[in-house]
């Protein structure tokens, strides 16, 4: 790689200093290390394209890294050029309920800027300090999925470089292949650099009602009233054990816990127009716990202070292998209720098990793939482990991948993924000759993001 080119080429930073390399070697997981030959931070989409060009003349490859909240190495580079996208953080302004932000804008930045102006973003993830197209490239699930989809079905243009090093402009009238390629596309076709966003007005109080369920059955039926009536704006919930003691599983004596499911239920309010608890006639909660009155925006960020948690109590250092599944409605209980049982409670410190209901003509975007029917139940474990634990944890975790399949199920590709090719072509389905024809065509040489997606086995 010729550093001295790049840097004549490219009107933004590139540095291959030793400290910057390292600081960029691995990414939220904990789990993979690889260090890049150099990193762009690139001024503008053209700077991109240079570098892509670049790649393809000379050999090299690139990756794309924004906030590096990926836990697969999705976001690392082994001896390749690392474009640092969020160096590209400009907010256009409003036109017609849709916002255009470059890639490396960051949702908390978003966030403010379009609260000023009276309009949120219809779906966002909870933890905002991530990048528009970081979520995007991946899909892009929150509370209110369940209504609009994913982040990436709330896309309505793009401009992207190609793995060939075209600019382009792409939406669902132009250049179609391209755009569907590229949301939820894992970075395997393009570099995203600026979306056109869809936004919505918003009412700026909001009431969240935190129920407490002991039956995963009565959960399931309560969500897809829910859902159905469209009660609420925002679902979420969890799963937390209750340690029970220790019992005896093979040669080991290993925690146990009874598990129950925490779920808030928000509607956004406007001034003078207090909800009442008749939103919750018919359901079967076993208790109401607390009742909750704020600002839409307090409530957008209320993820930020378990954060700050975890980052003050370490857990935010440790290993991450989070998994997230996507589950057929009528195989979920059963699915949800034996990975429970199987897996310590004790891995779960610093982390959470999270629940969402979604529904299925809520998303349109081809590569989010996910089972049919008109209901499914997202699932995530989001563990922090520490790396004594890493061994047992991963053997888990794989164990409850693989058996997502055979439910019927489909992971959602956020978090730790350790798929060979025969799982990759599974997950795809129907998708993957697709998938293979849109690789070679836009990536011929297949320089971006090499390793993650095996496309060929080996």
């Amino acid at each position: 790689m010729d550093i001295r080119k790049l840097r004549a080429d490219v009107k933004g930073h590139v540095v291959n200093d030793l400290e910057s390399l390292q600081d960029v070697s691995s990414d939220f997981g904990r789990l993979a290390h690889r260090s890049p030959a150099v990193i762009v931070v690139p001024s503008d989409a053209d700077d991109v394209r240079r570098v892509v060009e670049l790649a393809n003349d000379e050999g090299w490859t690139v990756s794309t890294r924004g906030a590096g909240h990926s836990q697969s190495g999705q976001s690392l580079s082994q001896e390749g050029a690392l474009i640092d996208v969020m160096g590209l953080a400009r907010i256009g302004p409003l036109e017609e309920e849709c916002v255009w932000a470059d890639a490396g804008v960051v949702w908390a930045d978003l966030v403010t800027h379009l609260l000023h102006r009276g309009y949120v973003p219809p779906v966002l993830t909870n933890n905002l300090n991530v990048t528009v197209g970081g979520t995007v490239s991946l899909g892009g699930l929150g509370v209110a999925s369940h209504r609009y989809g994913t982040q990436a079905d709330n896309v309505v243009a793009m401009e992207v470089v190609t793995g060939a090093g075209d600019l382009v402009t792409c939406s669902k009238e132009e250049n179609r292949d391209l755009f569907d390629s590229v949301r939820c596309g894992l970075g395997q076709f393009g570099v995203i650099t600026r979306l056109k966003l869809k936004v919505r007005r918003y009412s700026p109080h909001c009431r969240t009602y935190y129920l407490l369920y002991d039956d995963l059955e009565a959960l399931m039926e309560d969500n897809a009233r829910i859902v159905q009536e469209q009660r609420f704006d925002f679902i979420e919930g969890w799963c937390a054990p209750c340690v029970q003691g220790m019992r005896t599983l093979g040669d080991a004596r290993v925690p146990f816990a009874e598990w129950f499911h925490p779920v808030h239920l928000t509607l956004e309010y406007a001034d003078g127009v207090i909800p009442t608890d008749s939103l919750l006639s018919g359901l079967k909660y076993y208790r109401k716990i607390y009742v909750e009155d704020a600002s839409l925006a307090d409530f957008l960020r209320r993820m930020e202070p378990v954060f700050q948690i975890w980052h003050e109590s370490g857990s935010w250092r440790l290993p991450h292998p989070w998994m997230e599944v996507i589950l057929p409605w009528d195989r979920a209980g059963e699915y949800i209720q034996g990975v429970l049982k199987s897996f310590p409670p004790t891995l779960l410190e610093g982390g959470q098990v999270l629940l969402w209901p979604f529904r299925g003509d809520a998303s349109g975007t081809p590569m989010f793939v996910h089972p049919e029917g008109d209901l499914a139940m997202g699932f995530g474990i989001h563990p922090a482990v520490p790396r004594k634990h890493l061994g047992m944890a991963l053997s888990l975790l794989n164990k409850a991948s693989d058996l997502v399949t055979q439910v019927g199920g489909k992971r959602y590709l956020s978090g730790w993924v350790e798929f060979d090719h025969s799982r990759w072509k599974a997950h795809y389905g129907s998708m993957w000759p697709k998938v293979l024809e849109w690789k070679r065509f836009f990536d011929p040489n297949g320089v971006l993001n090499p390793g993650f997606v095996k496309f060929q086995d080996s």
